[in-house]
């Protein structure tokens, strides 16, 4: 071989590895694996009453909108999870002032007095955003209030301790390793607590938070005081009375304007 093919062999070799090496550094990292601890929680977090697929309750909602806005109100709810959901406001003689109903297809909302309007529209999974200043959708809500945990899509997961409290918390992470979700728990991780929520880009939207739980027949428990805050709205729930096991016709799930 002359020392001038030497010499482009070599080179030709040199921009290989180059280029290899490039394309080791450009090629995304696999996600990390799950660990056992975090697999046996979600396993158990997902569990919880999931057999309570329909119920329905009445208590009272304490909202603080961003504009300053305070309004206090007395509702009533039934569902049929994952996605149906009739949510009345009430007046002081049970009477509804305003109703919205989600039946997995189509998003319903009606107000009955003083001025009637009735609002339809195509929607699998609507914002509630307009009846409760939070951009929560309906499966969320329903799951909330069926006392399950509601869960992001996502692709790897950790326990880690909360820095404030050290008690332990489950972190949900995206493919690309974004923080979806945040779930704290109790020291001895039978109780969920809070929920922290985040969009695609990681920026936290809103916190559930969980307290005064309830123990109800067939196994199930529920927590009787709800929080959600996006940081700027604010909604309390204080749950009066609950009933699992509620049966409900696929009608109840949506409105037509003859009903207001």
């Amino acid at each position: 071989m002359s020392p001038r093919a030497g010499a482009m062999n070599t080179v030709a070799a040199s921009v290989a590895l180059i280029l290899l090496a490039g394309c080791s550094i450009l090629k995304p990292a696999p996600p990390p694996d799950t660990p056992d601890d975090a697999r046996r929680l979600i396993a158990s977090i997902t569990r919880q009453n999931n057999e309570l697929d329909r119920f329905k309750g009445m208590g009272t909602a304490y909202m603080s909108r961003r504009d300053g806005g305070r309004q206090t109100a007395r509702v009533a709810w039934i569902a049929d999870t994952p996605d149906k959901l009739r949510l009345s406001v009430l007046d002081i003689a049970g009477l509804p002032l305003a109703t919205m109903a989600a039946d997995g297809e189509h998003f319903f909302m009606a107000a009955h007095a003083p001025k009637k309007k009735y609002f339809k529209t195509r929607a699998a999974n609507p914002s509630l955003k307009k009846m409760i200043d939070v951009d929560v959708r309906a499966r969320e809500i329903i799951a909330v209030l069926g006392g399950r945990v509601p869960m992001r899509e996502w692709d790897h997961a950790r326990v880690e301790a909360d820095a404030g409290t050290g008690d332990p918390v489950l972190v949900l992470n995206s493919r690309r390793g974004r923080v979806v979700e945040r779930i704290h728990l109790s020291g001895d991780l039978k109780t969920v607590r809070s929920v922290e929520m985040f969009d695609a880009s990681g920026r936290r939207m809103y916190t559930w938070t969980f307290s005064r739980l309830q123990e109800l027949e067939g196994g199930f428990s529920v927590p009787f005081d709800i929080d959600i805050s996006d940081g700027e709205a604010h909604l309390r729930l204080k749950i009066r009375r609950f009933w699992p096991d509620a049966a409900a016709a696929p009608s109840t799930f949506s409105l037509s304007e003859s009903e207001i």
